[in-house]
């Protein structure tokens, strides 16, 4: 790897790296938010709502797609997650008084996140929704709920909020003993985090030095790693190192990926404990026969024993330090943009 290009990048002042303030975060909404959220659930509950859908874009879509799986893999409740600019475009036929419309955004002045709450509203269902401060203008516009939770580590922050709300709703409705352990896991993340924040960051300098090379890079996940797939293999790469990305479900790689792995080919493969396990081992099988450019992020190897349905918190640990690494070798600020927030018209 050519160092010509790097640059060094104070990590105290990347917005980017939010490894430092994670922990505490993560706690503050496991102590703070998180029994808020179930209050506001316990609400819709005696409201009679049957159907939660979430709105968002980018990585707190992302982090919303996590629960609405856990919804749909654990319980028979009704819950989707939808970019929100799909939501206004074509609204779902079911939308009324017996639904909650949660949106999520960060700095809360994302348009079409804004106009899907309102459209929930309009239609009578109980709106709720996560930013970060109560002076964004998503919390101004009248929802029924606002939870505001001062933190940046968002990709946790939304995982945490969107877990609250699901797994609270089915522990009232659905009970079951799967999704009571996997919220009483989210209670040990915090001594987790800290200790991979710590011994992943040379590991990840490592790795980020090895792909900064890389032109584009396919992420591969299966099941409830999907959308943290998407959410680093796009979100990640295409936005904040400038790095082509694509994604990949390890179930489907015969049907069409097999054709492009060859020695010149990048792969980030993100490898769960559960039951899709196999289905992504087929894929790094295949091709660490015929390349060497592969990084295996693997939930086994993260030394924890946390419900298989929390390593979306865990492994997003690793790939934090990777792509913040990998950014400053290849020579970009990932805090820097060239189109995004209004400097190109969109």
């Amino acid at each position: 790897m050519s160092n010509q290009k790097a640059i060094q990048i104070d990590k105290a002042t990347c917005d980017f790296l939010v490894t430092e303030s994670m922990v505490q975060e993560v706690e503050k909404i496991l102590s703070e938010e998180m029994p808020y959220v179930n209050g506001v659930v316990n609400e819709m509950v005696c409201r009679g709502i049957d159907r939660i859908y979430f709105v968002a874009c980018g990585s707190p879509l992302s982090a919303a797609k996590t629960a609405a799986m856990m919804a749909n893999a654990h319980s028979t409740i009704q819950c989707e997650a939808i970019s929100a600019q799909t939501f206004i475009d074509t609204p779902p036929f079911r939308l009324d008084e017996k639904c909650a419309v949660v949106g999520i955004s960060d700095y809360g002045s994302t348009q079409e996140v804004i106009d899907a709450v309102r459209l929930g509203m309009n239609a009578g269902a109980l709106t709720m929704v996560f930013t970060s401060k109560e002076t964004n203008p998503i919390a101004n516009i009248g929802a029924d709920h606002v939870v505001a939770y001062h933190g940046g580590c968002i990709w946790e922050i939304h995982l945490l909020l969107s877990y609250a709300v699901v797994g609270e709703f089915i522990r009232l409705t659905q009970p079951n003993p799967e999704v009571e352990a996997i919220m009483a896991d989210l209670q040990k993340l915090p001594p987790i985090l800290e200790r991979l924040v710590t011994e992943w960051e040379e590991k990840g300098k490592a790795i980020g030095e090895k792909t900064s090379d890389w032109s584009l890079i396919y992420t591969v996940s299966a099941g409830m790693l999907n959308p943290l797939g998407y959410k680093e293999g796009i979100v990640s790469c295409l936005e904040f190192t400038w790095t082509n990305g694509s994604c990949i479900e390890a179930g489907e790689f015969r049907h069409g990926a097999l054709e492009i792995v060859d020695a010149d080919s990048c792969f980030m493969v993100l490898q769960n404990t559960d039951s899709t396990r196999r289905t992504t081992q087929r894929a790094i099988n295949f091709i660490e026969q015929y390349t060497d450019n592969l990084v295996v992020i693997d939930n086994d190897e993260l030394d924890h024993d946390l419900h298989d349905w929390v390593s979306p918190f865990v492994m997003f640990v690793p790939l934090e330090w990777i792509y913040f690494y990998h950014s400053e070798a290849k020579g970009h600020n990932p805090d820097d943009r060239r189109a995004y927030g209004g400097l190109r018209h969109y």
